[in-house]
């Protein structure tokens, strides 16, 4: 199911394409420990903490329009 980004939340699933790793790949949203908040929202971009089993955490940042594909949510 494709939802807009700022409905993410902390333990959702989505999908997404990695370079050297391949297309639909699982990352989870998940806490950043070294920003305040769990999902960081402005006016206009929406910035979160994702992991991937096999590699280190990583921050993606789109903007409010974009939209992701949702596996599984909380």
């Amino acid at each position: 199911m494709d939802i807009d980004v700022q409905r993410l939340q902390l333990g959702d699933v989505i999908l997404m394409d990695l370079p050297d790793e391949g297309a639909n790949i699982e990352a989870k949203v998940v806490r950043n420990p070294d920003v305040d908040r769990e999902i960081e929202r402005s006016d206009s971009t929406v910035r979160v903490t994702l992991r991937v089993s096999g590699r280190d955490d990583f921050v993606m940042q789109w903007p409010l329009d974009h939209q992701v594909t949702l596996v599984r949510g909380l």
